[in-house]
């Protein structure tokens, strides 16, 4: 009897996997297709760097390290196709514009990311990691579908079917579900929530595919040498996102002239439809030339993907004897390539979890998950307020240029705080989702924003309270000044440290002021 068995071979998966035989237990690695293949999500960031480098250092794993970030990829020559990631881009698209500077106004936000993250060739580095996780002990079985999972009071019985061994069953004494949408358990367990219940405001799909040799972007919006010099790298090194009312572009570029593009809607704004998906999205990207321009022509390395509504839940994340990944429990939106790091702080919670309080007691009662439960649910909830947010401050630029820094506050003040190296902090959560204070004053913020979305004009006056708020109110969670205007919506690397004036660790204890919502 296997100690854990897990359920799909994706880096959530696999990095479990690796750090349990590390810690000296068998694990069964169990994976329905063959590696590698297409996998979404290819986007690191410096969270995502900051947390596979603490889980390699805290579990002697060095081979976590290595994928930390591009420079240490090439350093170690990993087999992985690969891109660096040295910016966050967001450029606010106009429909029918042209040029990358219109009527003297450049509608662009630039983060600087502290090191240099990268885009990822997702089936090549989770193969990666599925190779790294057999050299420590894993048992990895591919081709293998899993037709029943039976629990008991002894341990678990999985119902296998394998191309090389045919049908047999496996027993193990508990389950990690990383198979994603429409996991095993949950269908077992009939455990999903009717998209009408899901309790967040996010609801969004996308529509992609990979492109070859695309045109860059700063030569189709023929833009000037001041507009090409005011960023700290090329737009190239950078995850691009192209933003209109209603949705956004992504543009993830590899090393090797492949492109990931992805088109994502607000389905409020550009609801479900029966449109093929090629169609659909070229007939929104053609409202944009300087996108369609990027794009048009070139060839796709396989059909167009449509989704539904991408956002998902169960009822219930664990039970006796199982636990989901956040693939299999939740599903969110690729804004701020929240993902992979979610996936790794997680599968950091759950595997702390079985290694200290779970194996070794032998007891596989839910109640122990609880927290680990809590706090998936909750860091879910919080990002989907905060991607709605984003989707609804598309409609104008001043509202999405000082709405857009949440993201990247809840996510610094996380790192500062220590919060890669504390799973089990419930006031320590991904986006600064367990700090009362930053969340009071976010909540604020995000009212203001949903009520701006109705409105045709931004006043003067609301531009400045937003600006003033960023600035003063989020002051001890603002570590790159955002907000100044002085920087021109451009943010170069800075070493990570303390907002200046204020110990960002206590608790602020100002007061939240208040914008009135009946804005004209």
């Amino acid at each position: 009897m296997a100690d854990v068995t897990i359920i799909g071979s994706g880096m959530g998966g696999s990095v479990c996997a690796i750090m349990l035989a590390k810690l000296g237990y068998s694990v069964v690695l169990l994976e329905k297709g063959q590696l590698p293949r297409f996998a979404i999500g290819e986007s690191t960031t410096p969270l995502f760097s900051k947390k596979i480098r603490h889980l390699g250092q805290a579990y002697s794993i060095p081979e976590f390290e290595y994928l930390a970030t591009y420079d240490s990829i090439k350093e170690y020559n990993l087999p992985i196709t690969c891109g660096p990631k040295e910016l966050f881009h967001y450029f606010w698209q106009v429909p029918g514009q042209l040029n990358a500077v219109e009527d003297n106004v450049i509608r662009e936000i630039i983060v600087q990311t502290p090191e240099v993250d990268t885009q990822l060739l997702r089936g090549e580095c989770d193969k990666y990691l599925v190779d790294v996780a057999i050299r420590y002990g894993v048992d990895y079985r591919d081709l293998t579908t899993i037709n029943d999972i039976q629990f008991n009071d002894d341990g678990v019985i999985l119902d296998c079917e394998s191309a090389l061994q045919g049908s047999y069953q496996l027993a193990t004494k508990f389950i990690i579900d990383s198979s994603g949408f429409k996991s095993l358990i949950s269908q077992k367990l009939n455990l999903a929530v009717p998209a009408a219940e899901l309790d967040v405001p996010l609801n969004s799909r996308s529509i992609f595919t990979h492109f070859e040799n695309i045109n860059n972007f700063e030569t189709v919006a023929n833009a000037s040498e001041d507009f090409i010099g005011r960023s700290p790298a090329g737009r190239e090194r950078a995850t691009q996102h192209h933003c209109f009312d209603g949705g956004w572009v992504w543009i993830i570029p590899f090393e090797n002239g492949v492109t990931s593009v992805g088109l994502n809607l607000d389905i409020d704004i550009f609801g479900e439809n029966d449109l093929p998906a090629e169609t659909e999205f070229w007939d929104i990207v053609s409202r944009y030339p300087i996108i369609y321009k990027m794009l048009d022509g070139k060839k796709v390395k396989f059909p167009f993907i449509k989704t539904g509504r991408i956002q998902h839940c169960v009822r219930d994340a664990v039970g006796d004897r199982w636990a989901m990944l956040p693939g299999a429990a939740v599903g969110g939106d690729a804004w701020f390539s929240t993902g992979l790091a979610f996936t790794l702080i997680c599968a950091h919670r759950l595997v702390d979890i079985l290694h200290t309080k779970i194996l070794p007691e032998q007891n596989f009662e839910k109640s122990l998950l609880q927290n680990y439960e809590v706090a998936l649910f909750k860091e879910w909830k919080t990002t989907c307020v905060m991607v709605n947010g984003i989707y609804k401050s598309f409609k104008h630029f001043e509202v999405f240029k000082h709405y857009c820094f949440f993201c990247f506050m809840g996510a610094e003040t996380f790192a500062y705080r220590g919060g890669v190296a504390r799973p089990h902090d419930m006031s320590s959560l991904l986006l600064n989702a367990g700090d009362v204070d930053f969340m009071k004053k976010f909540d604020h913020f995000y009212d203001i924003v949903i009520a701006l979305h109705g409105e045709t004009k931004i006043l003067p006056e609301t531009i400045e309270f937003m600006r003033n708020f960023v600035q003063v109110e989020m002051k001890p969670y603002n570590f790159r000044d955002y907000g100044n205007p002085v920087y021109g919506g451009v943010h170069k690397r800075v070493p990570m440290m303390k907002p200046v004036g204020v110990n960002p660790i206590a608790q602020s204890t100002s007061v939240v002021s208040v914008l009135p919502l009946e804005l004209a």
